[in-house]
């Protein structure tokens, strides 16, 4: 039967059977979920109902009070725990009571999390040791006892209250002037909000200034200047008081860049008058660039911070909402102001007043939010308490609000986004919040009036304009929060058909009913983001027939987003066309592929829509079609995002045949992403992987010539003497370079020099890779001097070659090669005199960066852990190690980016770059690191505590990109080709500034070469005497004039002595062909096989961050489940690297610290994770702004949360360290969200916690 005969036939079932149109659900989908979640906590897996009351507190879910209550008495201690966890975010009085019995219970976890619970819910903090000895525990549980025993019935206490008090804004309704203003007006800096307005002075002299008249002398301690962001600082500038206009007094004076929030302590004297003058800033273009100015009067100076008073109202806010009384609305009231404060430390104290006011629903605070609604920074913050009121009425205001704020259909942003919400880039692979939670509201709000129904039919086409794409990010194949929201929200409008048969419509497909007339008119819009409606709107099995039909369209998404509609309609009559489509459509291999550098894939067009047919497959549990999906898993001319597909399908249908296909795979699958993602479907279902046996190693074979009786690695010919050192002598007869052409081939559409430049110095983003040098051939210069003989060791007609490795005993070369025919790169090996020529690896992978261990054995980067960087979408490349005859192959790291030229330090550990990407484009940096040849006892050598220095360093020519360092975690670190120096405490790298001595601290450099500015130097080789063989040329402009020759630095006297150059090629990458002395050989620690490592925390309070300290409460796991998938390629319509896809972040546990702050979790080995400290409320003020991960077997462990680099662990001990691990290990009902941010170097609170709430997946958490 035909593919077309297939598809007909459904079609004739699915119209002969007439099926009617689902009726709308009468609840939410916020109400579904939590009657799920409720129901699920009366389940019979501990680990499920754990899961559950964890979700149930993600959903402030609280009409789930009682049942969480109930949790408290859960005979698993892990359910006890999120039980009371999820009181602390959504019970009320009534959970206080069993909250302090909780302090008792058997379990410290449980003790500590019903203490953090108590004072989210009460404001007060009482400590808890929940590991003291029973009588010291037992006083201060009575403490807290004593306390709500004396809180009267239905009000809260007057400490509550307190809580609330705070300075006065001397600022507000001060009267301003300016010496100019090019953006303004002047009065935005006292309107109480950080954006979207400022004030600004552009292209005029300095000085600059602006005043604030406050209206009447007052007594002021503290000035604060929120200025826009690094970059817009001041460097020069002076704060002057005055009583009466005319006589000045200069109380600040001070010169240096200035941090965007300078906060000013002041003696406190009187003034009316108060100047800011700006004689300096980072860009002279703009004097000033301010968003708000504050005064205060000196109640700060009692030793409380501003952090310090923020936090304090915070709690007593939230306390307000939760306890509530006749007076605590009006409290709130007055706290908040007409318009509340957005100044960043306010924004949570803010947002925990509005919440309460949703929770006491009285009448004054139900007007105050409506009103708030007209309030852009504040919104969305009124809007979500208005679906905590529950009162109808809030319904016409908040949809009158979401036109007003909600994207426009023809996709622009509407005027009025928060700042914090801005991202400057384009917004379709994402909503804005401030509709979100609108939208949000709307669905836990009736809607049912026939005046809001036809109001919200009216929004329908911009409700639908609002639903994000999967354009430049990763493809997800479950619903979404803003699904579950939009089919509701166009349901409830009665809507779904009509918007449906107008998608159809514009894909090709017929109408099956005609069209309404009193239907809005619809915006029809290009084929592929018109097709993102139809998951959302494809709810009823009669779209079947027509969703099967667009499998046959031209455009790839169209097929794609039909795929997933039909995979969530569950409809298992579309499992044979379906599968028909599938075994019928070509791989991917079958197109070709593309050698041109930055294109390097198959020819297939994009995107690649067999993903999204596979995934419908597992969706609709297809069992006959196990075989064709385990066929799809192994064969190597499948994509790899396609393969990865076939195994999460597998673990979908989990059919004996499947769960056997997915065992061989966890076992032996090229692709560790695929293996991971088997093993966690079979230990999801409780089913063990005997680990693999490790193939025996025989580190000496290969490395001398097959042509001789050579000694092994690290040895010596016969009858020499063995060599003194582990570095290459300084005197050498001969030299191994590579010879090729000074303009670069693979750095086009690249913009230079800042993100890689055409020197061959630095680079940071994997675009240019995964081998950053390619030449021609490799060459021998003998002797090594300008007038030395030069012959070729390879003679290649054709591709490219790079990175060559000199082996121990100097007879061997390993080098990377990339055939003329093809788009991979391999490992190959030759022997020094030219015989010997083998390739190690094959395959459709990337191997790169070959260095010998000293067994013998080799280490390099590969493709082959099968995830691509999160930034453009780019085959990853961690390290992985293998025995000479390419046996014995596998992975040592786990990273989201690239590592980068591998080489050995004289302890036997390895040194690495590593690029390291984090939430798309939030941080994207090459720093130093150091392992184990077993991947365990990973370290950062360097990098991290020097952004800053890189960032102001001028590094010479800037490009038209070189904006985007900034802020310091985007594009500033580019640390690369780093080597052990001969004095055996420094390593050299080659950095902007080219050669960079590094160490011995992690915060301590030094540039090498005076004449950095004008000069490149890169492909460091330091030798036995401290000179240094290296590569370098003048900097030019002109790509065509670079002329890269070899040279030999000399640190002591910075003289550059030339070995060589061709002024009509390129000479880089020099490497004596000389016998060293190999390092010493490390015993492995790792335990192959095993599923799970283990992380220590000593203590999150040793740190710099002051909120960690104050406020630190939880800590939470996130792992970052990674990007496979790359939908936009060169053959699409756009930029290739137009893949910012992020990870998927996925939650495995929430758990309280440790009285000391400690923690030891057990997880998964080799993934990508994060660690977060939370608060009391599950705000973020702790963010390990990197993925970090552990090997199997191993326990690694850290002595502080973003500590001083310098410092030690407490010498008490960990108190988490004498406990059992806690198990945050994969379940079937995690928690997941796209774990991507727009903003480049910075992850405030509030975006992170926007990545787990406006884009969440599994759960419409808040």
């Amino acid at each position: 039967m035909g593919k077309r005969a297939v598809l007909v036939g459904v079609l004739a079932v699915g119209w002969a059977t007439g099926l009617a149109w689902a009726a709308p659900e009468p609840l939410g989908p916020y109400a579904q979920q939590v009657r799920q979640m409720v129901t699920a906590l009366e389940g019979s897996e501990p680990q499920l109902r754990a899961r559950a009351a964890q979700a149930l507190g993600m959903l402030r879910a609280y009409d789930a009070e009682d049942a969480l209550v109930k949790a408290l008495g859960d005979h698993a201690a892990e359910v006890r725990t999120q039980a009371a966890l999820a009181l602390g975010w959504c019970g009320g009085r009534q959970a206080i009571e069993p909250l302090l019995a909780a302090l008792d219970d058997p379990a410290w976890t449980v003790r500590q999390s019903a203490h953090v619970a108590l004072t989210n819910l009460t404001g007060m903090e009482f400590p808890l040791d929940g590991l003291a000895e029973p009588a010291l525990r037992q006083a201060q549980v009575r403490v807290w006892r004593d306390w709500w025993a004396r809180v009267p019935t239905g009000e809260a206490p007057e400490e509550v209250y307190r809580l609330l008090k705070g300075p006065k804004n001397l600022a507000a309704g001060a009267r301003l002037s300016a010496s100019s203003t090019y953006r303004g007006p002047v009065d935005v800096l006292v309107d109480g909000q950080l954006g979207p307005a400022y004030w600004q002075t552009k292209n005029v002299p300095f000085p600059q200034w602006c005043q604030l008249d406050l209206r009447q002398v007052a007594q002021i301690g503290q000035v604060v200047i929120h200025q826009y962001g690094p970059g817009f600082c001041m460097t020069d500038f002076e704060v002057a008081f005055s009583t009466d206009g005319t006589h000045v007094e200069p109380v600040v004076r001070r010169r240096g860049v200035t941090p965007p929030e300078l906060v000013l302590d002041i003696d406190p004297r009187p003034a009316r008058f108060v100047r800011i003058t700006s004689f300096g800033s980072e860009r002279k273009l703009y004097p000033t660039t301010f968003w708000e100015i504050e005064v205060f009067g000196p109640g700060l100076r009692d030793g409380s911070s501003p952090l310090d008073i923020a936090w304090r109202q915070e709690r007593g806010a939230r306390a307000l909402g939760v306890l509530g009384g006749p007076q605590a609305t009006q409290a709130l009231l007055e706290f908040l102001g007409p318009v509340p404060s957005a100044a960043p430390r306010d924004r949570p104290a803010v947002r925990a007043a509005v919440r309460s006011l949703g929770r006491l629903r009285s009448p004054a605070g139900f007007d105050y939010l409506i009103k708030l609604l007209d309030e852009p920074m504040w919104a969305r913050v009124a809007a979500d308490a208005l679906g905590d009121f529950g009162d109808r009425r809030a319904v016409p205001p908040l949809l009158s609000a979401y036109a007003r704020y909600a994207r426009r259909l023809d996709g622009k942003d509407p005027p009025d986004v928060p700042p914090d919400d801005r991202m400057n880039f384009p917004s379709e692979d994402r909503m804005l919040e401030t509709p979100w939670a609108i939208a949000y509201a709307l669905c836990r709000l009736p809607l049912d009036g026939p005046k809001d129904r036809e109001t919200l039919a009216r929004l329908a086409p911009q409700i639908l304009a609002n639903l994000p794409s999967d354009y430049d990010t990763f493809v997800l194949y479950e619903p979404e929060g803003y699904h579950c929201l939009t089919r509701h929200l166009i349901e409830a409008g009665g809507l779904r058909r009509s918007a449906l048969e107008h998608a159809m419509q514009a894909l090709g497909q017929p109408r099956r009913f005609p069209p309404d007339p009193k239907e809005p008119v619809w915006p029809t819009y290009a084929a592929g983001r018109m097709a993102t409606w139809l998951p959302a709107l494809g709810t009823d099995a009669g779209d079947l027939p027509r969703l099967l039909a667009l499998m046959e369209h031209r455009d790839g998404w169209v097929r794609l987003y039909a795929a997933k509609a039909i995979g969530w309609l569950g409809d298992r009559r579309a499992i044979e066309p379906l599968a028909w489509v599938l075994a019928h459509s070509k791989t991917e291999a079958d197109f070709g592929y593309a050698r041109q550098f930055k294109e390097e894939e198959f020819n297939d067009p994009c995107p690649r829509w067999r993903e999204a047919v596979v995934r419908a497959l597992g969706k609709l549990k297809a069992h006959s079609q196990v075989p064709l999906l385990a066929q799809i898993l192994n064969d190597p001319r499948n994509v790899l995002e396609v393969r990865h597909a076939a195994a999460q399908a597998l673990g979908e249908i989990g059919s004996p045949e499947a769960l056997e296909a997915l065992r061989v795979a966890a076992l032996e699958h090229s692709f560790l992403s695929v293996r991971h993602a088997a093993r966690d479907a079979l230990w999801i279902r409780g089913i063990a992987i005997e680990p693999p046996k490790a193939a025996a190693s025989n580190p000496g074979q290969g490395l001398s010539s097959p042509d001789s009786d050579g000694p092994l690695a690290g040895g010596s010919p016969e009858g020499s003497k063995a060599p003194a050192s582990f570095f290459f002598p300084a005197d050498f007869e001969a030299l191994v370079f590579v010879r090729g052409d000074n303009n670069m081939p693979n750095t086009w559409q690249t913009v230079e020099p800042v993100q890689a430049d055409y020197w061959r110095q630095t680079y940071v983003v994997t675009d240019e890779g995964p081998s950053y040098r390619p030449g021609s051939n490799l060459w021998i210069l003998r002797p090594p001097r300008p007038d030395g003989r030069i012959f070729p060791l390879t003679r290649f007609a054709g591709g490219y070659v790079g990175e060559p490795e000199v082996s121990w005993d100097g007879r061997q070369v390993v080098f990377t090669r990339r055939e003329a025919e093809s788009l991979w790169w391999h490992i190959w090996i030759i022997g020094a005199d030219g015989t010997g020529l083998r390739q190690l690896t094959h395959g459709p992978y990337h191997d790169v960066g070959p260095a010998f261990l000293p067994d013998g054995r080799i280490v390099f980067a590969s493709s082959r852990g099968g995830i691509r960087d999160e930034y453009h979408g780019y085959p990853c490349t961690p390290l992985y190690v293998m025995n000479p005859d390419g046996t014995d192959m596998h992975p040592i790291a786990t990273n989201i980016g690239r590592d980068n030229e591998p080489a050995m330090l004289p302890d036997g550990r390895i040194v690495f770059s590593r690029l390291e990407v984090f939430y798309s484009r939030n941080k994207t940096e090459l720093v130093l690191h150091a392992v184990h040849p077993d991947g365990t006892q990973d370290v950062v050598l360097y990098g991290p505590e020097r952004r800053a220095f890189w960032r102001n360093l001028d590094h010479g020519m800037a490009g038209p990109d070189d904006l985007q360092e900034a802020p310091l975690t985007h594009r500033v670190l580019r640390i690369t080709q780093a080597q052990a120096m001969a004095d055996g405490r420094h390593i050299v790298a080659a950095t902007q500034a080219g050669l960079t001595l590094l160490g011995m601290r992690r915060d301590t450099e030094s540039i090498l070469l005076p004449d950095f500015k004008e000069r490149a130097s890169t492909t460091p080789c330091p030798l036995a005497d401290g000179s240094i063989l290296c590569a370098s040329t003048l900097k030019t402009g002109d790509r065509h004039r670079v002329d890269l020759g070899l040279y030999r630095f000399y640190p002591t006297t910075s003289r550059l002595e030339l070995v060589y150059n061709d002024p009509a090629t390129a000479e880089y990458e020099p490497r004596p062909l000389a016998a060293r002395r190999p390092p010493p050989t490390l015993p492995p620690r790792v335990m192959r096989g095993a599923y799970t490592g283990r992380f220590l925390c000593a203590s999150v309070f040793n740190t710099q961050e002051p909120e960690v300290k104050a406020r630190g409460r939880l800590i939470r796991l996130v792992e970052g489940v990674p990007v496979v998938g790359r939908h936009q390629t060169h053959t699409g319509s756009d930029v290739v690297w137009r893949n910012h896809g992020g990870t998927l972040g996925r939650v495995l546990g929430i758990a309280p610290l440790a009285p000391d702050g400690s923690f030891y979790i057990e997880t998964p080995a080799d993934r990508l994770m994060h660690f977060q400290v939370l608060d009391s409320d599950r705000r973020v003020v702790g963010n390990q702004l990197t993925w970090i991960y552990t090997r199997p077997g191993e326990s690694r462990s850290c002595a502080g949360c973003h500590e001083n680099p310098h410092s030690a662990p407490p010498s008490r001990g960990a108190a988490a360290a004498r406990l059992a691990p806690l198990l945050f290990l994969p379940t079937s009902c995690d928690f997941t969200y796209r774990a991507k941010a727009w903003f480049k170097g910075s992850l405030p609170a509030e975006v992170e916690h926007r990545t787990q709430t406006v884009h969440a997946v599994s759960l419409l958490a808040r």
